[in-house]
């Protein structure tokens, strides 16, 4: 263990938060097993295998913040004014983890290696400089995250379609707040109260912006 025991009881003190107010608890239905399962693919998002691999620097740093990020937590006004591409990398990862893959796992069995594709993509690298291991969402600037979030969100509007599920149907089983246009009450469900959502596009407030540069810009 490369941390101090002060910054162990930190981590376990803001993990067991986040695991509240991301419901992976008991509570909200899932095993101990599922929600250790949250954790670890939590820590390889940040780059480590283990909490034991955390450094107590910049590792113990970059940990802590995206936690505080899943909180939902505001950071530091002066840091973000300081790095505001930094700040933006955070935005896009939380939009990624917390709205995105909770739907994929709907239709993808693993997700994490789908992701792990998509991301080398859009990393393109010659032979001498290639990474050593395998890139993750925390090894992106903001330019190839804004490319990742896009193409996520059109390979899920596709495979929603192919499952005949409606965004409401979708975020509704990912256990995500729903704000299709029945629920957000700007429309009369067409038939027998099933709520349907507009179709994609450019006027969706949610995934319309992604699928259309997804189809602007094919990288």
């Amino acid at each position: 263990m490369n941390l101090s025991s002060s910054q162990v009881q930190r981590f376990w003190r803001e993990w067991s938060t986040t695991c509240k107010v991301m419901s992976w608890t008991r509570e909200a239905g899932m095993t101990a097993a599922q929600i250790e399962a949250k954790r670890k693919e939590f820590l390889l998002g940040c780059g480590f295998e283990s909490l034991t691999l955390v450094d107590r620097t910049a590792g113990f740093t970059r940990v802590l913040y995206e936690l505080i990020v899943l909180q939902g937590t505001s950071l530091k006004a002066a840091q973000e004014t300081v790095d505001p591409a930094r700040n933006e990398c955070r935005i896009l990862r939380h939009q990624i983890l917390t709205d995105l893959i909770p739907c994929l796992e709907l239709y993808v069995e693993d997700v994490r290696s789908y992701i792990t594709e998509i991301v080398e993509t859009k990393t393109r690298y010659r032979r001498t400089d290639r990474p050593t291991k395998p890139q993750t969402l925390m090894d992106l600037d903001a330019g190839q995250l804004r490319q990742v979030r896009f193409t996520l969100a059109a390979r899920l509007n596709t495979k929603r379609g192919q499952a005949g599920d409606t965004i409401h149907d979708m975020r509704t089983r990912a256990g995500l707040g729903c704000t299709c246009a029945v629920c957000r009450g700007t429309r009369v469900a067409p038939s027998g109260g099933d709520p349907e959502l507009e179709p994609i596009g450019v006027s969706d407030p949610e995934l319309g912006a992604a699928v259309c540069e997804e189809v602007a810009s094919p990288f």
